[in-house]
C-alpha cells in the first residue's frame, strides 16, 4: 500500500481548483487516501453548499469500488433500486455520481479524489486533471 501525502493531496486539490477555474467553474475538491479516510479538503469560493459532501461521497466510493465514481453510475444506471441500497447500506458515504478519481500507483490504490459543483463530466475532468502526473 502506498501512503498519500499532505503534500501530494495539496497538489492534485491544486490543480483541480485551477482546472475548474480554467472552465469557469466553482467546486469543493475532497482527497482520501487508499483506506477512504480524508487526507485534504477544499472548498473554492462560490462552490455550492452541498459541494463538500458530495465531493467526500464521490471520492470515498472511488475507493469503495476500486474504480472512477464515472464507471460505477455508469453499471448502476438500469438499477436504481440497488443503487439506492448501496447508498442507504453505506449511510449514505457512497454516491452513484462522475466526478470520484481513483489514482493507483502502477497496480496500488494510492488515494481518490472527488470534485462537486460543476457537471458531472467537468468534475470528472478536474479529478483527472488533478491526479495526471
Amino acid at each position: 500500500m502506498t501512503n498519500l501525502t499532505l503534500e501530494q493531496a495539496e497538489g492534485w486539490i491544486k490543480k483541480a481548483c485551477a482546472k475548474a477555474t480554467q472552465l469557469g467553474v466553482k467546486v469543493s475538491v475532497y482527497v482520501v487516501d487508499s483506506g477512504g479516510n480524508p487526507v485534504a479538503f477544499a472548498r473554492m469560493d462560490g462552490a455550492g453548499v452541498l459541494t463538500p459532501d458530495i465531493a467526500r461521497a464521490k471520492a470515498y466510493t472511488a475507493i469503495a469500488f476500486k474504480s472512477h465514481s464515472k464507471d460505477i453510475a455508469e453499471r448502476m444506471k438500469d438499477r436504481p433500486a440497488a443503487a439506492l441500497g448501496l447508498t442507504q447500506a453505506s449511510g449514505n458515504r457512497v454516491v452513484f455520481l462522475p466526478g470520484g478519481v481513483l489514482a493507483k500507483k502502477g497496480e496500488e490504490i494510492h488515494g481518490a479524489i472527488g470534485v462537486s459543483g460543476a457537471s458531472s463530466d467537468q468534475d470528472h475532468e478536474c479529478g483527472l486533471e488533478a491526479i495526471a502526473t
